[in-house]
C-alpha cells in the first residue's frame, strides 16, 4: 500500500515537472522563436528557386536606382535597401504560395520537394499565407509609393494562378512574365526615384526579351504540364521546340544591340554587353543539346542569371 501510494506521489511529481518545463518554454518565447523558426523555413521551401528571378535583381536595380542619383545620403541607401529586400521577398512569397496552390498534382511529378505536394503545409495553412503576405504586399506597395506596380502584380498572380492564365504559353510566359518583369523593374527603381523615358525604354526592352525566352522554363516540367492540362510552348512545339527557341535566343542580342540596349556610361559596359551575348548563346546551346529534367532545369537558371547580368550593368555603371 505504502509502496503504490509513494509511486502516485513520484507520477505527480514527474507531471507537475513536465508541466512547469512547458509553462517555462511558453515564458521564454521558445513557442514563438519555433513558430518563426518554421516559418523562415517555410518562406524558403516556397521560394528558393525563384531568388534570381526577383529578389535577386530587384535588390541589384534599386542600387542601380540609387547609383543615379547624384548624391545618396547613407539613410536613403539603407532605408531603400530595406525595403526593396521585404517589397521584394514578399512580391516572390505571395506569387509561389498562389501558384503553388494552383499547382499541387502535377507538383507531385515535376517538384514533389516543394511544401504542399510533399505535405508538409496544408492547402488552409497555405491560402492563410497568401492572404496576409498579399495583403502586407498591398499595404507596403502604397506606403512607398509603388501601389499600381503592386496591384499589377497581384492582378497578373491572381489571373495567372486561380483563372487560368497559366493554361496556355501566351498568357503565361509572354503575358505574365513579360509584365512581372516589368513590375520588378519599375517598382525596384520608383523606390528611390523617378523613372524616365530612357528607363521605360530599358525595361521594355528587357521585359520584353525576358517574356519571349521565359518558356525554357516548361522544358523542365512537360509532363506534369501534360496531366495539368497546359498547353505551353515546349508541348505545343514539340521537338522543334528546342530549335526553334535556339533560335530566338541567338536573335535577341542582336536586337538588343540594335535599341542600344546598354547606355555607353564606361568602356567597361561594351565588354559587358560581349559576354551576356556569349551566355545567351551558351544557353541556346544548352537547350539544343537537352538532357534530363534537372539539366534543363539548370538551363533555366542560366536565363534568371543573365537576367541578373543585364540589370548589374547599370548597377555597376550607372
Amino acid at each position: 500500500m505504502a509502496g503504490t501510494m509513494k509511486h502516485s506521489e513520484d507520477t505527480q511529481k514527474l507531471q507537475l515537472a513536465a508541466e512547469n518545463i512547458v509553462d517555462n518554454s511558453i515564458l521564454g518565447f521558445s513557442y514563438i522563436s519555433d513558430a518563426i523558426e518554421h516559418e523562415l523555413r517555410v518562406f524558403w521551401e516556397f521560394t528558393w528557386r525563384d531568388w534570381s528571378a526577383s529578389l535577386i535583381p530587384g535588390a541589384m536595380h534599386t542600387i542601380a536606382a540609387l547609383r543615379s542619383l547624384d548624391s545618396a545620403p547613407s539613410d536613403l541607401v539603407l532605408r531603400s535597401l530595406m525595403r526593396s529586400l521585404i517589397y521584394f521577398l514578399l512580391y516572390i512569397y505571395n506569387f509561389d504560395i498562389a501558384n503553388q496552390i494552383n499547382g499541387v498534382a502535377e507538383d507531385r511529378i515535376n517538384k514533389p520537394d516543394r511544401p504542399l505536394s510533399s505535405g508538409r503545409v496544408t492547402l488552409r495553412g497555405a491560402y492563410i499565407r497568401w492572404y496576409a503576405t498579399t495583403a502586407l504586399h498591398l499595404v507596403l506597395g502604397a506606403a512607398w509609393g509603388v501601389l499600381p506596380w503592386t496591384v499589377l502584380w497581384v492582378l497578373i498572380t491572381i489571373y495567372t494562378s486561380f483563372y487560368g492564365g497559366d493554361k496556355h504559353w501566351v498568357p503565361k510566359n509572354l503575358g505574365f512574365m513579360t509584365i512581372g518583369s516589368l513590375c520588378l523593374e519599375q517598382a525596384s527603381w520608383a523606390l528611390v526615384a523617378p523613372i524616365t523615358g530612357d528607363k521605360w525604354r530599358w525595361a521594355l526592352l528587357l521585359s520584353c526579351a525576358f517574356g519571349i525566352v521565359a518558356s525554357v522554363q516548361d522544358m523542365r516540367d512537360v509532363e506534369g504540364d501534360k496531366i495539368a492540362g497546359r498547353r505551353t510552348l515546349p508541348i505545343v512545339l514539340g521537338k522543334n521546340f528546342r530549335w526553334v527557341m535556339a533560335a530566338i535566343i541567338c536573335a535577341i542580342p542582336a536586337v538588343c544591340w540594335r535599341f542600344e540596349f546598354f547606355r555607353y556610361t564606361h568602356w567597361l559596359v561594351g565588354y559587358c554587353g560581349v559576354l551576356l551575348t556569349l551566355a545567351m548563346f551558351y544557353m541556346a546551346y544548352r537547350i539544343i543539346r537537352g538532357g534530363s529534367r534537372k539539366y534543363d532545369h539548370k538551363t533555366y537558371m542560366v536565363l534568371t542569371y543573365i537576367y541578373c547580368g543585364c540589370i548589374a550593368v547599370p548597377m555597376l555603371f550607372p
